[in-house]
C-alpha cells in the first residue's frame, strides 16, 4: 500500500490530467462552438478551475518541502510545508464555494419559471454565505499548525460536521433539481433521462463528501500518527471531492462533441444535429425546440404569422444560445 504522500500526489496528478481536459473543452466548445455560448457559468467554472490549479501547485510545493513524507530530507523545510499546506487548503474551500454556484448558473441559465428561478438565486446567495462562513473558520478560527483542524476543540468539531453535512446537500440538492425541473419537458424518455444524468452527475462528488464525513467523526478519538493519517486523507479527500465536482459541472456542456459517437444517438437525432450545427452545448437535450415549432406551425397554419419564419426560427433563433435550451415555461 503506497504511502499517504504517493496517494496526494498521485490524485492531484490524475485529476489535474482530467479537470484540464474537461474544461478546456467545454471553453472550446462554449466560445467555438455554440453562438455566444461563454456565460457567466462558464467563467465561475474557470476560476474554479484556476483556484484548483493554484491549489495543487501549492499542496506540490508543500509536498516538495516534506508534507506527508515519512522519510527526511536536507530540503525539507517544515515551515514551508506547513505556509504552502495553508495557502492549499483555503484555496480548496473557495474553489469548493465556486464549483456549487457554477452548477446554480447552468441551472438558472436553461430555467425560466419564476419560482425555480428565485430559488435558485436565493441558494447561489446560501452558497455564498456559506462558503464565506466556512473559509473563515477552516483557514482561521479552527486552523491549527498551517492546516484546518477540526478536531481542535468542540465548536470546531460541530463546526466540522455542519460543513461536511450541508456539503452533502448542496450537492444533492443542485444534482436533484434537474429532474424537477425537466419533469415537464416534451423530451423522449431517453433524452430526459440522459439530461437529468448530465446535469446531476454532482452526486458522485458528493461521495467524496461522506467520505470526508466518515474521516472527521474519527478525528476526535484519534491521536499521533493516527490523527496524522486522518488529516492526510482528509486533504486526499478533498482533491478528490473538488477534483470530481469540476469533472461534473462541465460534462453537460460537452454534448455537441459527442455527436461524433454514433451508438450514443439515433438516426433522427443524428439528422437533427447536421440541422442544427450551432445549437449549443446541450444540442441533443433541448426541451422547448419541439413545442416551440408546434406552437409557430400551428400559429401560421392559423394565419397568425407567415410559415417562412418558423423554419428560421426553428434553424437559427433556437440555435443561438443556451437560453433557449432545456427551457421549461
Amino acid at each position: 500500500m503506497g504511502s499517504h504522500r504517493d496517494s496526494l500526489f498521485a490524485a492531484a496528478v490524475l485529476f489535474l490530467v482530467l479537470d484540464s481536459t474537461v474544461v478546456f473543452a467545454r471553453v472550446y466548445v462554449r466560445t467555438r462552438v455554440v453562438i455566444r455560448g461563454f456565460g457567466w457559468d462558464d467563467f465561475v467554472l474557470c476560476l474554479t478551475y484556476i483556484g484548483f490549479v493554484i491549489s495543487l501547485g501549492l499542496g506540490f510545493a508543500a509536498m516538495q518541502y516534506g508534507y506527508a513524507a515519512e522519510d527526511e530530507q536536507p530540503w525539507y523545510d517544515k515551515k514551508k510545508a506547513t505556509m504552502f499546506t495553508y495557502g492549499n487548503q483555503t484555496t480548496l474551500y473557495i474553489s469548493a464555494g465556486l464549483v456549487k454556484l457554477a452548477v446554480a448558473l447552468v441551472l438558472l441559465r436553461i430555467t425560466v419559471g419564476k419560482g425555480i428561478r428565485f430559488l435558485l438565486i436565493g441558494s447561489m446567495f446560501v452558497v455564498g454565505v456559506w462558503t464565506i462562513i466556512t473559509v473563515v473558520f477552516a483557514s482561521f478560527i479552527c486552523a491549527k499548525g498551517g492546516s484546518s483542524n477540526w478536531a481542535g476543540s468542540e465548536r470546531c468539531t460541530q463546526v466540522g460536521y455542519f460543513r461536511t453535512i450541508s456539503n452533502i446537500f448542496i450537492d444533492y440538492f443542485y444534482a436533484l433539481l434537474p429532474i424537477y425541473i425537466l419533469r415537464g419537458s416534451q423530451l423522449k424518455t431517453r433524452l430526459k433521462l440522459i439530461a437529468m444524468f448530465l446535469l446531476g452527475l454532482g452526486i458522485f462528488a458528493s461521495t467524496a463528501t461522506i467520505v470526508k464525513l466518515v474521516i472527521i467523526v474519527r478525528l476526535p478519538n484519534a491521536t499521533g500518527k493516527e490523527a496524522d493519517g486522518l488529516h492526510y486523507d482528509l486533504l486526499l479527500w478533498a482533491d478528490i471531492e473538488l477534483g470530481l465536482a469540476i469533472l461534473a459541472a462541465s460534462a453537460a456542456a460537452l454534448r455537441p462533441l459527442l455527436r461524433h459517437i454514433p451508438t450514443l444517438f439515433d438516426t433522427t437525432s443524428k439528422s437533427a444535429t447536421r440541422d442544427t450545427d450551432e445549437s449549443g452545448p446541450y444540442h441533443e437535450l433541448v426541451v422547448n425546440s419541439r413545442d416551440i415549432n408546434k406552437n409557430k406551425v400551428a400559429d401560421s397554419e392559423a394565419g397568425l404569422g407567415p410559415g417562412p419564419k418558423v423554419h428560421e426560427s426553428a434553424t437559427g433563433g433556437a440555435a443561438s444560445s443556451d437560453e433557449e435550451l432545456f427551457r421549461i415555461r
